[in-house]
């Protein structure tokens, strides 16, 4: 089920409960029931009374707080408008201007995501755990408020977590930025492909690198990523509404691409640029640059990962044609990849 409803020109979505809360309820209601009907169907000569129900009656409540919780507690956007319900289904309504600041984790739980006002007083209190709640941090990001993060060295955060560092790295560019970033990015990550083949130079490979164009149709296509087909017509004049740009990269030799004995080719996929929908009020769509250091930053762990791991496994080399192209700059104007140049 969507945790989100989707309008052409207006934002609105929801933060609810997982099925979690749905799924203890059932639970704890179900084990009480059970014990109640053994108890009349089998009862004892000795025991019972309040030691019995007592506990059966706390198991019933707390099931039905659950099932409450699941189908109460929500979080309502609607463009600026705000209403949060509690777990006992009380309404509180707030605007985006409202809002201070929102604090990821606290002090007595480091799950919780707290809403604040501009003088510092709690909005409402949600989890980590709810769905939609990345939609959620995406509208407070675009709308620029601010997000803080408590800092805990006993306690390790959820990948929710993961995730929103990387939606607050992004940066917003324009359609007539891209080709100079892509330019300018594929030369630094292309240095660090080099180091790696001359750390590594007893494999007797290199990596073809380059952007592959993609429209967000092309991605849910259910094939290996070098099959992948891409829909954006070239020579590129603009940016399609759901653009995706991915900086790929294969493992090859003379003798063609490095392919383990699955058929999978040795292959790295990193999503560079996305134009979506914008949660900024008076914006219909962004074009999302994910953090160039951070995309570093986990390549170079990634290519260590390959030290280790190319060793351990058989492979072997296959001639294979891509379904798309690459090249060392993505956007208007993007020039074909050289292949002399890529493999320097």
């Amino acid at each position: 089920m969507s945790t989100y409803f989707e309008w052409e020109d207006e934002i609105r979505f929801q933060v609810r409960e997982n099925k979690t809360a749905l799924v203890c309820g059932v639970l704890a209601v179900g084990v009480a029931v059970f014990i109640m009907i053994m108890r009349f169907l089998h009862p004892s000569a000795k025991g019972g009374g309040t030691l019995l129900y007592l506990p059966i009656l706390c198991m019933l409540l707390g099931g039905v707080a659950c099932f409450m919780m699941y189908y109460n507690r929500k979080l309502t956007v609607e463009q600026m408008d705000i209403c949060y319900v509690n777990w006992m289904g009380k309404a509180k309504q707030f605007t985006l201007d409202e809002i201070g600041y929102c604090k990821i984790g606290t002090a007595g739980d480091m799950n919780q995501v707290v809403l604040y006002d501009l003088l510092g007083k709690k909005l409402c209190k949600l989890e980590i755990g709810m769905r939609g709640l990345a939609e959620l941090y995406q509208y407070l990001i675009d709308n620029g408020i601010r997000i803080e993060r408590a800092k805990s060295k006993t306690h390790q955060l959820s990948g929710f977590v993961s995730l929103i560092d990387v939606i607050g790295k992004e940066t917003a560019v324009c359609e007539e930025e891209i080709c100079k970033c892509s330019e300018s990015f594929y030369e630094d990550i292309a240095q660090v492909f080099r180091d790696w083949e001359k750390r590594n130079k007893h494999f007797g490979a290199v990596w073809e690198i380059g952007f592959a164009e993609y429209t967000a149709d092309d991605l849910e296509r259910k094939c290996p990523l070098h099959m992948y087909p891409s829909s954006v017509e070239e020579p590129l004049e603009h940016i399609p509404d759901s653009y995706e740009c991915v900086l790929e990269a294969y493992l090859k030799t003379e003798d063609g691409y490095v392919v383990n004995k699955r058929g999978e080719t040795v292959s790295i996929m990193l999503p560079y640029l996305s134009q979506t929908k914008s949660y900024q009020i008076g914006e219909k769509t962004r074009i999302r640059k994910t953090d160039e250091e951070w995309m570093k930053e986990w390549l170079r762990w990634h290519l260590c990962m390959f030290d280790k791991e190319l060793p351990k496994h058989k492979y072997h080399t296959e001639y294979l044609n891509l379904g798309h192209k690459l090249r060392p700059s993505a956007g208007i104007a993007a020039k074909p990849l050289s292949l002399e140049k890529n493999q320097a």
